[in-house]
């Protein structure tokens, strides 16, 4: 019998699950589910609905069981969803979603206690509203937090290994981008977290990537149809996860993933901590014992799937592949600053908040959904660009050989060449599966079928085809992205 593995790979926008196979001697993928993430809304707070997705992953898991023997399951997700699960075994609190408008004053309740800048030096991650050590802020000053708490903290990752075997870990990349550990993410950082009113007893232990965790809880064996399901923690943090699956990358070029959240970095031995880290609010993850990322987070593509929502209600068959065709098609002549709040928040009219600032700074306004999308695509390029120059300078280093562009934006032909012409880089671009991909190359790590971050590299150029993107001359991109750094849109 086939043994099967699985990888889940959960998102802010929704989720994947993968099984795969490598009993064939390569990593063959042999099914791909969805599973949806929609926000619930109770009493003005938006939650996960984390029991609709484990409901979901356990149906999922137990058509995959019809495959081979499943052998075991590795989650990856978002860094920013936390909950906390009493030791006792009960789930203490819900999921809730980043963009909750509970969590907008947490500068506020930092500062309070320490500078930003300080954090950022303590922790090597330029802190953001959707860190968890700035969530915690807002929870301590409203009471939600409190030190009589008997719980344990658990991001994503932790919350679906906590429901499918009773464990409470978090594996080191995953509590790293918390930025709750030491500037070289070795240990949970006491004395901060401490000035800061966070509970010590609350932190779980940190696994490595590779490493074994628990069989399935029997009754979750049992619904599943999985008998000899382990959990693997692999590489959880999704940005790092995806870059273990980067084909043919090393560290001559620097990365792109283009996902939800859009990640600039570079793939390096050490973190980089400085002050011009700082300014343009790049921070470091770790990846693989002795690699490191470093990355910024741009705003992705949550931008075009509120468009979508709303350009669906009139046109079911719109999708991305037909966004990306008509946008081919027109010229326009404005540009978004795409770290604008209201571009950056659900609403139910997106298409007129991005005609809104178009209005606003005197530009032609996009009037078709074509123009609406390719003012987006544009947009995305010249910051893309803007910030891949900004890691050039950070790093001190110039010549890196190409972009190596990877998870679902790497289909998109139309904004990887506006990517390449706005950066003047050649673009490699393909694996849009990268998460789901590097989760289970680590998976077949921990299973003794691959020996080293190089060799799981090697087996993805097997499953992903890449293609080259050269760059043109392009005066209209490089007029938006004067115009944006002009206004200091760009960040």
């Amino acid at each position: 019998m086939r043994k099967i593995t699985v990888a889940l790979d959960m998102g802010n926008s929704g989720g994947k699950v993968l099984a795969a196979t490598m009993d064939g001697g390569s990593l063959e993928i042999l099914s791909e589910k969805v599973i949806k993430n929609e926000f619930v809304e109770i009493n003005g707070r938006l939650y996960w609905d984390l029991f609709y997705v484990f409901a979901e992953l356990k149906k999922v898991m137990r058509e995959f069981s019809e495959l081979g023997d499943v052998i075991c399951i590795g989650v990856d997700g978002t860094s920013g969803a936390y909950a906390f699960v009493n030791r006792n075994g009960g789930l203490g609190t819900y999921a809730a979603s980043a963009r909750d408008g509970h969590y907008a004053g947490w500068k506020t309740y930092i500062e309070e206690k320490i500078s930003l800048y300080d954090l950022y030096r303590e922790t090597g991650v330029y802190p953001l509203g959707g860190n968890v050590i700035c969530k915690f802020a807002c929870d301590i000053a409203s009471g939600e937090i409190v030190p009589e708490m008997n719980t344990v903290f658990l991001q994503l990752s932790g919350l679906m290994e906590f429901m499918l075997t009773g464990r409470m870990t978090l594996e080191r990349s995953m509590a790293g981008a918390s930025v709750m550990m030491d500037r070289y993410f070795q240990e949970w950082n006491r004395p901060l977290l401490e000035k800061l009113g966070i509970p010590l007893h609350m932190l779980p232990k940190v696994e490595e990537p590779g490493d074994w965790g628990a069989p399935l809880l029997p009754s979750v064996a049992r619904e599943t149809n999985c008998p000899n399901c382990r959990f693997v923690h692999t590489v959880e943090f999704d940005s790092s996860t995806a870059l273990i699956s980067a084909p043919g990358f090393d560290g001559n070029q620097l990365y792109l993933s283009m996902g939800t959240t859009i990640n600039p970095g570079a793939e390096l031995d050490q973190p980089v901590i400085s002050d011009l880290a700082w300014k343009y609010k790049y921070k470091n993850v770790p990846v693989w014992p002795g690699k490191y990322l470093l990355l910024s987070d741009v705003p992705g593509f949550f931008l075009l799937s509120e468009c979508l929502k709303v350009w669906r209600k009139n046109d079911s068959s719109i999708g991305h592949g037909e966004l990306i065709s008509m946008a081919a098609q027109v010229k326009t002549d404005a540009f978004l600053n795409i770290y604008d709040s209201r571009l950056m928040m659900a609403c139910d009219d997106m298409p007129e908040r991005v005609q809104e600032f178009c209005r606003e700074t005197g530009q032609t306004v996009p009037q078709t959904v074509g123009e609406i999308a390719r003012v987006i695509f544009e947009s995305y390029a010249v910051t893309i660009a803007w910030s891949l120059d900004r890691l050039k300078q950070i790093t001190d280093k110039y010549d890196y050989s190409a972009v190596t562009a990877i998870s679902g934006g790497s289909r998109n032909a139309l904004l990887c060449q506006m990517i390449s012409d706005a950066s003047g880089m050649k673009v490699r671009a393909g694996d849009p599966q990268a998460t789901c991909l590097g989760n289970l190359l680590v998976q077949f790590y921990a299973q003794g079928r691959l020996e080293s971050l190089d060799d799981m590299r090697r087996e993805s150029t097997g499953v992903c085809e890449m293609k080259e993107y050269l760059p043109k001359r392009n005066e209209h991109l490089d007029t938006g992205r004067a115009w944006l750094e002009a206004k200091g849109y760009l960040q």
